[in-house]
């Protein structure tokens, strides 16, 4: 029920689901990293890649994603809001509340999951849109700064930057971009919440 579509190109999207069952038609950025999340779950299924439940998560993993990255490619600077609200017939409009982005991970944490496991060559190239909208409009003299309005391009960048955008959106990024990483997310390593990344350790 809270998998929805909207008006008029069907973009997939997650809404909230208040108190009293009615919905809310948001989606945070907060929200993407279940692209990556239905993706890995895909890969891993018991029943295998191949099998219909397998074959549903893959699917709505890339459409969640596309949705994302139509976050970042809809705003006049290239970069996501904190969240969209889904109404009218133009798909998405960011709202009055939430212009904002603090330099949040979770949608090149699901370009990274979805390039390494799919092996399309899109995901990178929407990751590569995306870092240099972050370069263009977050960077500062010693760092990486926070945006008041992703539709204001003449804004600078506010003096505050997350710990999670090294930890977390640096990564994700650099990890896209390496083709010679020793990371194996199917076999040898999992992610915590941070993008830390562990061995998993067979017995």
């Amino acid at each position: 029920q809270l998998l929805q579509k909207s008006t008029p190109n069907g973009l997939t999207y997650i809404a909230d689901r208040l108190n009293g069952g009615r919905l809310d038609h948001k989606m945070d950025h907060l929200a993407c990293f279940m692209g990556g999340s239905l993706a890995l779950g895909a890969y891993t299924d018991p029943s295998g890649i191949d099998s219909s439940r397998a074959k549903r998560d893959l699917k709505t993993a890339k459409a969640l994603t596309y949705t994302c990255y139509q976050m970042y490619a809809r705003t006049q600077t290239g970069i996501s809001p904190e969240f969209v609200k889904f109404s009218g017939g133009n798909d998405f409009i960011v709202p009055s509340s939430a212009p904002f982005y603090i330099l949040r991970p979770e949608v090149v944490e699901a370009f990274y999951y979805l390039s390494v496991l799919t092996g399309d060559p899109i995901y990178r190239e929407w990751g590569w849109e995306v870092f240099q909208s972050i370069e263009k409009y977050c960077k500062t003299e010693y760092g990486y700064g926070s945006l008041h309005d992703v539709n204001e391009p003449s804004m600078k960048p506010e003096d505050r930057m997350e710990s999670f955008f090294l930890a977390e959106t640096l990564k994700y990024l650099y990890l896209l971009f390496d083709p010679d990483s020793e990371i194996d997310i199917l076999n040898k390593h999992v992610f915590n919440t941070e993008a830390h990344p562990f061995k998993i350790f067979n017995n």
